[in-house]
């Protein structure tokens, strides 16, 4: 294929033509729909969207953007969009959703475009599962790129670390194999170096043996929250690595898809997810938290298959416009559980959650560690609905003040997948990496995509470049 540059009068017909799937600009029938972000405050305005149909769309894509020098954007699903596409190329690979199941091997090979919902149900007959985040809409490989951890992951670890290969579209427009033997390099940043050494088109993972888990929330009256954290914090220090846990400031709005005992209002919630092989173990761990703090208001604790576990933290399942702020909590000492209900009890935000760390998410020294080898016990996570402008202030002026208000209580690290759009700074995307693993990541940047083609991202600058510069 040709990678010469092309010319402003090249015929748009002969280059729509090099895709299968559509090629489409701004006026097109379908753009806007094409370029749309989950978070629909991410707004983006790529030169071209790409529909990529197959692996062919995405290395054309690429060496299209290439000859006209333009930078590289990928959206799946739209979740977690960090740096919108504004002027580049756009590669949407939402078409690209096929799944298939191995369950003698136990793994799982899927496109790009694949949520997490699909692999949970095609796993599920083969009493498989993945390890999905809070929700399965989102995309799988933009997940695993990103390091990628959910309800089972004290026990499985991160997502990326049960990567075992993948088809990876090059920034010279190549599409190569990555796995511990082939292009090992690569594919040790591919696991938590967040799409920025290639477009990963086609991505193999272990599958774990899980059928059921228990798991659910326990929901108090928010002015109950001092009690609720405290007790938590103890409570949360024993437990085995096949219990995750949180607790959060969850405020439900007033809608008929609320359960009626919950709409409108907002509570301290304790939530846990147990995949231990004995179920009833898990029954047993609740136990005595549920007996110190006395019956929650509601309790959904209950023995559930894999394929219900967005019922734990009941995201949002359509999409809405957020700002949202990450930092890496150190513990909930008393003076950070009263930083905390000082800003939960009354907050414009939809969510402020402390989800516990630990076992396997700490992993090894040889992995790229998506959380820096942090020494957090929690990560915090503060999210604000923004359905109107003012509504956005708002939430903007009080994610600012929280900032500050938690600074003595956090590491300085953060965790990748949850920077999204103004929270993608360069030093925020550098603060996810330890120091060894950044100077690995700018040198690999700097060998798979020295100018920086696949920017519009979690964006790690390839050595000698100005951070999110191109040349």
């Amino acid at each position: 294929m040709n990678t010469d540059r092309e010319t402003n009068d090249t015929p748009k017909g002969d280059l729509r033509s090099r895709f299968r799937g559509p090629l489409l600009r701004l006026g097109d029938e379908g753009y806007r729909e094409a370029r749309a972000a989950w978070n629909l405050n991410a707004q983006q305005w790529p030169a071209a969207v790409v529909v990529a149909e197959d692996a062919s769309d995405v290395v054309a894509a690429v060496r299209f953007a290439r000859a006209e020098r333009l930078g590289v954007g990928v959206m799946a699903t739209g979740h977690g969009t960090a740096a919108p596409c504004h002027g580049g190329v756009l590669v949407n690979t939402s078409r690209m959703t096929d799944v298939r199941i191995d369950p003698v091997m136990r793994t799982a090979r899927v496109g790009a475009g694949t949520k997490w919902g699909d692999v949970v149900r095609a796993a599920a007959p083969h009493r498989l599962a993945g390890l999905p985040g809070s929700s399965s809409q989102v995309g799988v490989v933009g997940y695993l790129m990103g390091g990628g951890f959910g309800w089972l992951g004290r026990k499985y670890g991160f997502a990326a670390s049960s990567l075992i290969q993948a088809e990876v579209v090059t920034a010279d427009g190549e599409l190569v194999q990555a796995s511990a033997h082939h292009n090992a390099d690569l594919f040790w940043g591919l696991k938590g170096g967040s799409g920025n050494f290639g477009i990963v088109t086609a991505a193999e993972f272990a599958l774990h043996p899980v059928e059921n888990v228990y798991a659910g929330n326990l929901f108090y009256p928010v002015e109950r929250a001092r009690d609720v954290l405290t007790r938590y914090g103890s409570w949360s220090r024993s437990l085995p690595d096949e219990m995750m846990t949180a607790v959060a400031f969850r405020r439900f709005p007033p809608m008929p898809t609320v359960p009626e005992p919950l709409r409108g209002r907002t509570f301290a919630a304790v939530r846990a997810c147990y995949c231990g092989e004995d179920l009833a173990e898990g029954e047993r761990l609740v136990k005595p938290l549920r007996e110190a703090l006395g019956e929650p208001e509601t309790d959904t604790f209950a023995i559930m298959p894999v394929t219900d576990m967005d019922s734990i933290s009941m995201d949002p399942v359509q999409p809405i416009g957020a700002f949202q702020h990450m930092e890496m909590l150190r513990d909930l000492t008393p003076a950070a559980i009263e930083t905390l209900v000082g800003l939960g009890t009354a907050s414009p935000l939809i969510m402020l959650e402390a989800r516990q760390l630990g076992g396997a998410l700490s992993g090894s020294a040889a992995e790229l560690s998506p959380i820096g080898h942090s020494n957090a016990r929690f990560s915090l996570n503060a999210v604000g609905p923004t359905p109107t402008p003012e509504a956005g202030r708002l939430v903007r002026s009080f994610l600012n003040y929280l900032t500050e208000a938690v600074r003595p209580h956090v590491t300085g690290t953060t965790y990748l997948n949850f920077l999204e759009l103004d929270e993608a700074t360069p030093d925020r995307v550098r603060a996810a990496y330890s120091p060894a693993d950044w100077a690995r990541l700018v040198d690999l940047k700097y060998r798979y995509d020295p100018h920086n083609l696949f920017r519009f991202n979690r964006n790690i600058p390839p050595a000698g470049l100005a951070q999110g510069g191109s040349r």
